[in-house]
């Protein structure tokens, strides 16, 4: 895993409802909005290259041949790394307040949700707090499972259905529960 871009980072803003984003964040976001819902949400699964194409059009980086489901959910395109053969499964929704990246046949699965922000509840003006998310190459991130912002699932390692990640996944490692816990190591026959 890679430590070239941060982990976490705080925006600046004025007081909790504030936006932290400049206009051209926002005015690109409703752009990215309605070209969701016209042109990429009501595509069927044949064209996943069709959904790359305009995914790149929107600023993300693309290598190889990614696969993405018509119903996922990307909150700022220019956030988000897909490498060859990544998957983003059906109603994954990908909150990218922060880099999200997809390493290489890394599987994010159906209804996974990959939480680039939060706030931090310790300040009144409860900033937001964004945060980079890498899911490793050959990963398996289970349908339902919920990954925080600033974590790295590491190379080849399994989240289990419906888990809660909470800290890194070491690579080659299975975790499953809320919050997520080591239950196994990766064996590759």
């Amino acid at each position: 895993m890679s430590d070239t871009v941060p982990r976490l980072e705080t925006k600046s803003q004025a007081d909790a409802y504030s936006s932290p984003w400049t206009v051209g964040t926002r005015l690109g976001g409703a752009l990215w909005a309605i070209v969701w819902l016209l042109l990429f949400r009501p595509t069927p699964k044949p064209l996943s290259p069709w959904r790359v194409l305009l995914l790149r059009l929107f600023g993300a980086r693309v290598t190889g041949t990614p696969f993405v489901a018509s119903s996922v959910r990307i909150k700022f395109p220019w956030n988000l790394t897909l490498e060859d053969r990544a998957c983003l499964g059906p109603d994954a929704e990908v909150y990218n307040l922060g880099p999200c990246i997809l390493r290489a046949r890394s599987t994010v699965t159906q209804r996974v949700y990959l939480c680039g922000g939060s706030h931090d509840l310790s300040i009144r003006a409860l900033p937001l707090i964004t945060g980079t998310i890498e899911i490793g190459a050959d990963a398996f991130v289970g349908a339902q499972a919920l990954v925080l912002p600033g974590l790295r699932i590491g190379e080849g390692a399994v989240v289990g259905a419906g888990s809660v990640v909470t800290k890194d996944v070491e690579p080659w490692t299975i975790v499953a529960g809320n919050p997520a816990r080591e239950i196994g190591k990766r064996i590759m026959g």
